[in-house]
């Protein structure tokens, strides 16, 4: 049961720092919710700010149950691996999750959709967002940056480890602390970029947006 327990913990972690979209999952429930742009088109708050039409909102739910049902598989999958290995493999599979989906959705999301889908995106993912290769290409990251920032995220990674086990008992405290740690790594790792890079992150986030849970009924 031990060994469980540090598994799921361990899997958790590896999606918490990507933001509360992860953290929380679907509907706002606490737990396994890694799945990234997917999961993120089921979300009624987002599907709200991109404006979606009922037929939309229909294949955005397919296309979401498909995800859930990979995310749900792999943690079942990663409770024997290690710490390292568990977060590699979560990290792929959000990657080929994203790609999946952003092929996908070009079936029924206008371009513009798109567009704000990716901006909610880097919003919720924070500062593992400029772990991501398309991200770090536009920012024209240095080594040295992806380095500087890499360890940021490493660090804070840590911390989030403690907060978990620290507040099993208060979710709450929990999420709060996790919540504020997160904004602390972001502007850490922003930081290190130049004001050229500066202008294009800000440009690439667009306008600020907060996802939004409904809390299961009881």
């Amino acid at each position: 049961m031990k060994h469980i327990a540090s598994s799921i913990l361990g899997v958790s972690l590896a999606v918490i720092l990507a933001g509360p979209a992860l953290a929380q999952g679907p509907g706002g429930r606490g737990g396994f919710g890694g799945g990234g742009l997917g999961m993120l088109l089921g979300n009624a708050s987002v599907q709200k700010e991109l404006k979606l039409e009922a037929s939309q909102i229909e294949k955005a739910k397919e296309l979401t149950d498909k995800i859930r049902e990979k995310m749900t598989a792999a943690r079942e999958q990663l409770q024997g691996a290690d710490q390292e290995e568990r977060r590699t493999k979560m990290m792929e599979l959000n990657r080929e999750n994203n790609e999946m989906v952003l092929k996908t959705v070009g079936e029924f999301l206008k371009p513009e959709q798109i567009t704000r889908l990716k901006q909610i995106s880097l919003h919720q993912r924070g500062a593992m967002a400029f772990e991501d290769e398309e991200v770090a290409k536009k920012l024209a990251l240095t080594d040295a940056q992806k380095s500087e920032i890499k360890s940021i995220v490493e660090d804070s990674r840590t911390e989030m480890r403690s907060i978990f086990q620290e507040n099993q008992d208060d979710p709450d405290a929990r999420m709060k602390k996790m919540t504020e740690l997160r904004a602390q790594t972001l502007a850490k790792a922003a930081a290190k970029l130049n004001d050229e890079q500066q202008k294009t992150w800000k440009e690439l986030l667009g306008a600020p947006f907060e996802v939004k849970y409904e809390r299961p009924a009881n």
